[in-house]
Order: C-alpha cells, then sequence, then structure tokens
C-alpha cells in the first residue's frame, strides 16, 4: 500500500518501532478514554494491535498504520479503515492529546477516506464514536458521515454508529 500523504502528515504501516509510542499513547487517559473500553494497552497488546494490522493490509489492502508529523516526523497517532469481523469497513484514527485541536484528526480521516474511494472497493464505511466525543463526530460529519445507529458496544458502553456511502 502506498503511503497516504498530506501537506502536514503522512501515513504509514506500522512498524515494530511504533509498539512503544502506541502504548504511550494509551497510557494518557485522554486518549484511551474514547477508545475500546477506555483501559490503557498493555505492550503485548500493542504486539497484537500491529500483527492484526499488518494482517489486515495483506488480506484487505487498508488497516490501521501510523500518523506521522511531517514537521516533527514523529509519530503522533493512528489511522486507517480496518476490518471487524461481520462488519462493513471501519474507519479508525486517535492521536496523542498534544496533538488534538490542530485539525490533524480531519486531515488524516480525509487523506484516509479520498484513499479509500480512489484504491478500494467500498460501498460503505461505518465510524463508532463515543456520543460525548463531540470532537470526532464533527469530523465525521463534515466527511458526509450520518447517523444510523446507537447503542451499547461490546464492552457496554455507549456508541453510536455512522455510515459513510462511498459513490466514487
Amino acid at each position: 500500500m502506498a503511503i497516504i500523504e498530506t501537506d502536514r502528515l503522512y501515513w504509514r504501516p506500522f512498524s515494530n518501532g511504533d509498539i512503544d509510542t502506541m502504548v504511550e499513547l494509551f497510557a494518557d487517559e485522554r486518549v484511551a478514554h474514547w477508545v475500546g473500553d477506555g483501559s490503557a494497552l498493555s505492550e503485548t497488546q500493542a504486539q497484537q494491535w500491529l500483527r492484526n494490522a499488518h494482517q489486515s493490509l495483506e488480506e484487505n489492502g487498508t488497516s490501521a498504520g501510523a500518523i506521522i508529523e511531517r514537521a516533527s516526523d514523529q509519530m503522533i497517532g493512528w489511522a486507517g479503515i480496518v476490518h471487524p469481523k461481520d462488519q462493513k469497513p471501519e474507519l479508525i484514527y486517535g492521536l496523542e492529546f498534544s496533538a488534538w485541536g490542530k485539525g490533524y484528526g480531519l486531515e488524516a480521516a480525509t487523506a484516509i477516506v479520498d484513499d479509500a474511494r480512489k484504491n478500494q472497493s467500498f460501498e460503505q464505511i461505518i465510524a463508532t464514536v463515543d456520543p460525548e466525543n463531540t470532537g470526532s463526530i464533527k469530523i465525521l460529519k463534515k466527511l458526509g458521515f450520518h447517523l444510523i445507529d446507537s447503542g451499547v458496544d461490546e464492552d457496554g458502553l455507549p456508541t453510536d454508529t455512522y455510515l459513510l456511502e462511498m459513490s466514487r
């Protein structure tokens, strides 16, 4: 898969060197709060996440990967389209707290979706979000996602599901 680039960021597949950064990102409660069950990520879990990403990339052509800030050449988060079992492809993204409020979330998510429109044959993409995560909801709406379901996730936490039709 080609690297996805924007003016300020680029996406690349995860590397083993990203494990420590993933653990650090999730050690921040402000970041972890919005992902999964809200708990920190262990090194073993980070290693599994990277293995799953590489497998998804091979099998599906898309996966989560590292978001790199061009100015610092540092990994500041993750983003991509993942393939949860028995679900539509799903857009995911997250950034370290210091990167919040700079427009990086919208920039990364837009680049991922635009790349999928050009290079994949997805008819639809979903995104799941905590209903209180207003920042992510604004990003999803700007990208054209619309709310299709509200409920609870596998951890019993409130979750809204948004859908994007991938017309070309």
